[in-house]
């Protein structure tokens, strides 16, 4: 069982070790049945743009990973040291391809629901 918070520097290399250690939850492994591989692309992403946007890429500075289980609903709240953004003000990618915006434009696509807050906290609902 997860703790009810998990901390992590700032450092992308170690995203991946956080979605493993995520996915090894039982719970959560049990909820996201099937969706796997959209849970890890978004929790890659959010993660990833919390350290590189929210935190700068200072390892001094970390983010907060907790999740919730409801009867229905599992919840992801990642959270970073940053300032906030508006999410609306992020224009969708022209292409694909594009490395910058496509990471808001994945996690929607891979999750049921997504939210923004300007407090520096990212929600991601599978």
């Amino acid at each position: 069982m997860l703790p009810d918070e998990v901390a992590m520097e700032s450092r992308l290399r170690l995203v991946p070790a956080m979605v493993e250690k995520l996915r090894s939850d039982p719970e959560l492994r049990s909820r996201i049945a099937g969706r796997e591989a959209a849970f890890g692309i978004a929790i890659s992403e959010a993660l990833a743009n919390a350290i590189t946007h929210g935190n700068h890429n200072d390892p001094s500075r970390k983010v907060y990973v907790r999740c919730t289980f409801e009867p229905d609903a599992v919840s992801i709240v990642i959270r970073d040291e940053g300032a906030g953004f508006n999410a609306e003000k992020v224009a969708a990618p022209q292409d694909v391809g594009e490395d910058q915006s496509r990471g808001i434009l994945l996690m929607r696509s891979c999750m049921d629901d997504i939210q923004f807050r300007t407090t520096a906290q990212k929600s991601i609902c599978a």
